[in-house]
């Protein structure tokens, strides 16, 4: 896990007593609302990130700012998922499947070069 990673696993770590108060206090349907609120603005933010790399559709956005937005709407999702996730049924499941997913992920990237570096 690189350091960055780790970091913002302990930010998550520091923040989980706020985190479920917030879930307490909001309820699940709320807080998968603003779950599904902050995925797509995520989602948009990744998509002009694109515009302002590949200059092919411009973009008043330039690069720095879109980037910027991109850390901020993924701040945004993962105190979302936190508040979500930060029950015992459900690191059963989440940890074991981000494992399985990354690998899967991977083997189709080089499949799709060909196999495996090396």
């Amino acid at each position: 896990m690189t350091d960055q990673c780790i970091s913002i696993m302990q930010a998550l770590q520091d923040c989980a007593p706020c985190a479920k108060k917030i879930r307490i206090k909001l309820g699940l349907c709320e807080v998968l609302a603003q779950l599904a609120e902050e995925a797509a603005e995520l989602s948009q933010a990744a998509l002009k990130l694109r515009r302002a790399l590949d200059g092919t559709n411009p973009t008043p956005v330039d690069f720095g700012a879109a980037e910027a937005n991109l850390y901020e709407e993924l701040a945004d999702v993962l105190l979302c998922m936190d508040a979500i996730a930060n029950r015992p049924e459900a690191l059963d499941t989440v940890a074991p499947t981000i494992r399985r997913k990354t690998g899967r992920w991977l083997e189709r990237i080089e499949d799709a070069e060909g196999g495996p570096e090396v």
